[in-house]
């Protein structure tokens, strides 16, 4: 029996701060995801309506020094800075945390292709570098078989050794 008189509490209650009554100076225009609170009223110098958020607390701290615009989504900052006429819906939020999970995954994937693709990269890198170091260590026994040939023999089968003159310095 108490379920249902706090349902109707709870719908009395609701019903209360979203109306304007001619007594009532604000009134409760929305929620969001996380419970915040978004209210608006009539400004007393007139011109447009006053906006502000009433945070929900989960740690209950309180603290009005503290406050984070990560914790406010999107659609409702701009409500709150009246560059959006309309108050976002609940469906709104909902849609909005699709795409952005969307979003996500899909930067995830990207992150892990390009991790694939760096390895493989760096994979043909280091064989081309193998590659290079192989092909200058084979012209380098060359050089050194050309520069180490000594003269050989004695008299009769005396062979010169191969000579390359170096640029004198003037």
């Amino acid at each position: 029996m108490s379920k249902p008189v706090s349902s109707l509490l709870q719908r009395l209650s609701s019903t209360y701060k979203t109306r304007r009554f001619p007594w009532k100076k604000h009134a409760l225009i929305g929620y969001d995801l996380n419970g915040n609170e978004y209210w608006d009223c009539p400004n007393p110098l007139g011109g447009r309506m006053k906006r502000w958020v009433q945070m929900h607390d989960k740690d209950d701290n309180n603290d009005l020094t503290r406050f984070s615009q990560d914790s406010v989504p999107v659609q409702w900052q701009a409500w709150l800075r009246h560059n959006r006429n309309v108050a976002p819906t609940i469906q709104d939020l909902l849609q909005d945390e699709r795409r952005i999970a969307i979003v996500q995954g899909r930067a995830k994937a990207l992150d892990e292709n390009w991790a694939k693709r760096k390895l493989e990269l760096q994979e043909a890198q280091e064989a081309e570098q193998m590659e290079v170091n192989r092909l200058a260590s084979i012209e380098s026994a060359e050089e050194q078989k050309v520069q180490s040939t000594q003269p050989k023999g004695h008299g009769e089968t005396f062979t010169p050794g191969e000579w390359a003159p170096s640029r004198s310095k003037r």
